[in-house]
């Protein structure tokens, strides 16, 4: 596997690669002047050792011209890439990831920002920490609530998604039912933010990103780096109202992670994945980001030896499971745990082989049915998961009965 170091300079020197094509309105007309910037990116072969946007071609942005085309050029060939495209007057878009080496025909159909009574357009400006405009940003609404009492992750009423300009200037459509917004903002080179737009308020709505912190370690096991392994981050408060950014990479081949343009000055969980089959683990660990523009070195981690956490589902009355059945096995204060199939039988078991010493919870969906009981007999929240230590080799078992539904 390649580490984080040569994949760097791979890029550098790679051959170069083009993404070109139109961005049009929703009648097929170009639309000269939009924005296009590339979003993401991935390897074309391999799994990622850095973060999606910490690519140096994420950088890169053009315009279109008058007949709404556009050229991006000098990009690695070594990557796949997710553009964005935006316009004055007009929702954002972000496209799949493209293949240079294809030639893929890029078309983005840009809808217009919402114009009808009851709803006005919101203006606002993304800046850097100096107060210099970012072009390219985007923004979404995270959490809108409305007058009537109601939240949601949106509303008809509210743009999906803006770019900024080159000036850093942004638009959305907002109807006038709803009383504050959560917005999320990525930018290429920045930290991700999130900032609250309240009807009630009568502010300037500008919005400054930072470079970001970063977090850089090693896994080791026996002295040996550990390598090839998916570790997640997250941030540990995900309260309402908190910016929340899990990311995922793998471990180069000297055991190193680094994880970059994180919000900073927040407590984040590192740990490793579970369902993997990973050859030692990291339990979770809870570390703290430094200021923006700074890394934190956390040096050589050690590593445990995983552990088997096996699962037993049965039902009282001897009948199969039901189809689309599955155990969740999660942690507390990590973002993604493990979704386990469940066989339509009476008796179905499932295990992840590289749980980390640590409480697990464990949560099953079985339409028609209830737990009964669990041997051994384990604690239970109010959400109906279970609680299961996995400080040694665990199984557990869950009878079932029909619920009558």
């Amino acid at each position: 596997m390649l580490s984080i170091e040569f994949l760097l300079s791979l890029l550098l020197t790679a051959g170069t690669a083009e993404l070109s094509g139109r961005v049009v309105d929703s009648d097929d007309q170009p639309v000269a002047g939009a924005i296009v910037v590339v979003s993401t990116a991935k390897p074309r072969v391999g799994p990622a050792t850095t973060c999606p946007s910490c690519y140096r071609d994420c950088t890169k942005r053009t315009t279109t011209d008058e007949n709404g085309a556009f050229s991006i050029t000098d990009l690695s060939d070594q990557l796949l890439f997710s553009l964005a495209a935006g316009g004055s007057g007009y929702q954002g878009q972000v496209s799949e990831h493209f293949d240079p080496q294809q030639n893929p025909e890029i078309k983005f159909e840009l809808e217009p920002l919402q114009q009808a009574e009851k709803i006005e357009v919101l203006r606002g400006r993304v800046v850097d920490l100096d107060g210099t405009p970012i072009a390219g940003a985007q923004v979404r609404p995270h959490t809108i609530f409305r007058n009537n009492g109601t939240g949601s992750g949106s509303d008809r009423s509210v743009t999906p998604l803006t770019l900024t300009d080159e000036d850093g200037v942004f638009e959305m459509s907002v109807g006038d039912h709803i009383e504050w917004m959560d917005l999320r903002i990525n930018a290429s080179a920045y930290a991700p933010a999130q900032t609250r737009w309240a009807r009630s308020e009568d502010q300037k709505l500008e919005i400054s990103l930072g470079s970001g912190a970063g977090l850089r370690g090693k896994l080791v096991f026996r002295g040996q780096p550990v390598v090839g392994v998916e570790v997640g981050l997250v941030q540990k408060n995900r309260m309402m109202g908190s910016i929340v950014t899990p990311q995922e990479l793998f471990t180069d081949q000297e055991g190193t992670f680094s994880f970059d343009q994180l919000p900073p000055e927040l407590e984040y969980t590192v740990y490793t994945h579970t369902g993997q089959a990973a050859s030692a683990v990291l339990p979770l660990s809870l570390i703290k980001a430094p200021r923006h523009g700074e890394r934190a070195d956390l040096g050589e981690i050690p590593a445990v030896q995983p552990r088997r956490l096996e699962v037993t589902v049965t039902t009282s009355d001897g009948t199969p499971i039901p189809k689309d059945s599955y155990v969740y096995i999660g942690r507390q204060y990590g973002w993604r745990g493990s979704q386990l199939p469940l066989e339509q039988k009476s008796t179905s078991k499932v295990s992840i082989l590289d749980a980390a010493p640590e409480l697990y919870q464990v949560a099953l969906r079985t339409k028609g049915y209830e737990v009964l009981e669990t041997q051994p007999k384990l604690n239970v929240d109010l959400n109906q998961s279970y609680t299961v230590d996995a400080s040694r080799e665990s199984s557990v078992v869950f009878i079932l009965r029909p619920t009558g539904n």
